[in-house]
């Protein structure tokens, strides 16, 4: 228990000076009646009736307000306007999130769906008869005749003059045009793994937040599987837009680590041989380009947990 100290001295008839540890304070008045005002502001009016034990005792307001701090619990706590302030920025890092994962989702689709996209197809009779008002065919007038004579010249000049495979640069490097006959043409390309390919998934949290986690081993091979057939497969459609041929064989190589010598060499790990008759078939909107490969003469090692392996190329012409 705490001590408390008072005393009171009378420095005149009726007025007394009270001394206690918390200030002191100066009563005026007689037994039954007084008035009290306290060094803190406090004014305290008492009257009772001497014998009977009955008090009344009311405190006057000091003026002062009080400096008790509230006990109202601040954690979490934020008035309208900064808790405005924070649903604000919550939000906006909730639209940040979402839409960083959109770009990646979209990414990831890109990369599975190049071969939807497809150069116009060339009527080269349309061309030869000047029929043909389409933007860039007028480079082609002076060839259309040889090209639907079949002079395979004629083919590396189109082919440098209207570049089918500039759309898929940043998806495939080092595109080589090859024909030595005029019903079919041949492509090589080397596949991008290391520019183009994601390592991780993005996503949003339930709590709003932008995740990012380590693509596993499967989802990453399925994913560079998509990638190396469609640009497959949109490699031919563009060539076969381009060129009256019927048959066009893609190969898709990869440098990679020779174990015997451990030396880098560029080895291939798609090969197929596409036929037109098959690609006026089909919807290409709805394939799965890794499925789609199926249809066609194709040689291609691959394993969800061990990605592509080398195999020998078809040799074309045959």
């Amino acid at each position: 228990m705490g001590l408390r100290y008072r005393k009171s001295i009378s420095i005149l008839p009726g007025v007394k000076l009270n001394l206690g540890t918390k200030g002191a304070s100066v009563s005026v008045g007689k037994r039954g009646m007084h008035y009290t005002m306290h060094t803190s502001g406090r004014k305290t009016v008492s009257v009772g009736l001497p014998g009977t034990g009955l008090s009344y005792v009311k405190t006057l307001d000091s003026g002062k307000k009080s400096s008790k701090k509230s006990t109202k619990p601040l954690t979490g706590y934020r008035d309208g306007k900064s808790n405005a302030a924070l649903q604000q920025t919550a939000a906006q890092e909730l639209a940040a999130a979402q839409q960083e994962a959109a770009n990646y989702a979209a990414y990831v689709d890109e990369l599975k769906s190049l071969h939807k996209a497809c150069d116009p197809e060339v009527d080269w009779r349309a061309v030869c008869d000047g029929n043909v008002s389409a933007y860039g065919y007028e480079k082609l007038k002076d060839i259309a005749i040889h090209v639907l004579g079949g002079d395979v010249e004629a083919y590396y000049t189109a082919v440098e003059r209207m570049q089918p495979y500039e759309d898929l640069r940043d998806f495939g490097s080092t595109f080589e045009f090859g024909t030595d006959a005029s019903d079919f043409a041949e492509v090589q390309f080397g596949i991008m793994e290391e520019e183009v390919m994601p390592v991780i998934e993005v996503g949003v949290t339930q709590s709003g937040k932008l995740s990012q986690k380590d693509l596993t081993k499967t989802k990453y091979n399925d994913l560079l599987q998509d990638y190396v057939c469609s640009t497959c497969i949109r490699t031919a459609r563009d060539t076969f837009a381009l060129l009256p041929v019927n048959t066009v064989y893609v190969h898709a190589v990869k440098t990679m680590v020779n174990p015997a010598t451990g030396l880098d060499e560029e080895e291939t790990i798609v090969s197929v041989r596409f036929t037109k008759e098959w690609f006026e078939k089909v919807d290409f909107e709805r394939i799965d380009p890794s499925q789609f490969m199926s249809l066609f003469e194709c040689r291609m090692k691959f394993g969800k947990t061990t990605g592509f392996a080398p195999v020998i190329r078809l040799v074309s012409g045959q």
